[in-house]
Order: C-alpha cells, then structure tokens, then sequence
C-alpha cells in the first residue's frame, strides 16, 4: 500500500485508500482503516462518516449503515467489499485532472521562461553577429 499524504484532507486520503484496496479487490473494515499508516490520525467515527458519504453499498442493501455504525455489537470490525459512489469516483477524477492541469502549467511556464532566455541570448548573438559585419565592412572600405 502507497504512504498516504498526510496533509491532504481527510475524505481525500479515505478516497484514495478506498481506492487503493479497491484496486487490489481487498477487503476492510471501518476499525482496520482506522489503524492503518495511511490513515493514521482520522478516527473510526470519522472513517465511518466519510464511507457513508463516498462510498455504494459495500454488501448489498442495507449494508452501508450495518458497517459504519459504530457502537457495542462491533459490526464495524466487519469487512467489506469498498467502493466509491459514482459522484466521489468522478469527482476524485476531476480533482487529479486539476493536479495535472496545475502540473502542465507549471511546465509550461518553465518552458516560457525558458523560451525567454533562448530568445534573449539569440538577440546578443545577432547583435554581435550586425557589428561583426559592420566592422568587417568598415575594414574593407579603409583598406
């Protein structure tokens, strides 16, 4: 399993780590979440919250409530089959589309700059190249 970041929001790193298991088709419970690294820190109350509102039906109907309802029958100690509803999985979709977005911009600024830079040295060399050829012409005309 991937290190979490651990200064993303909470229902970002319980997305991501429903997706993770997702991936690998593991199972989980409410309580095993909560002990896990990648989840260090967000307690079972707010695990459980974050599912009810991220995530379908884990089991079948009526399952939801049956895994996120924390009290003294220890029904959230159950696994369950986690998966993100379509609006959290879309949703989670349009947020890295956005990172990628910001990573392409930051690129493409650096290319600018870069471009900036190429444009300026190319100027000094015409320059330099103009006054070569000034100076030649000068020479040959004082010849």
């Amino acid at each position: 399993m991937s290190i979490v970041d651990k200064s993303k929001p909470d229902v970002l790193r319980v997305t991501e780590y429903v997706l993770e298991k997702g991936k690998r088709k593991e199972q989980f419970s409410v309580c095993e979440a909560a002990k896990t690294s990648e989840l260090n820190g967000i307690d079972e109350y707010r695990i459980s919250e974050i599912l009810r509102d991220i995530c379908l039906q884990p089991n079948g109907p009526n399952s939801l409530d049956l895994h996120t309802t924390i009290d003294n029958t220890n029904m959230h100690n159950l696994p369950a089959h986690w998966q993100l509803n379509s609006n959290s999985y879309f949703n989670y979709l349009s947020y890295l589309a956005l990172l990628r977005t910001e990573e392409g911009t930051a690129l493409a600024n650096e290319s600018l700059k870069q471009s900036r830079k190429s444009n300026y040295i190319s100027s000094v060399a015409l320059v330099i190249a103009v006054l070569a050829f000034v100076a030649d012409t000068i020479k040959e005309f004082f010849k």
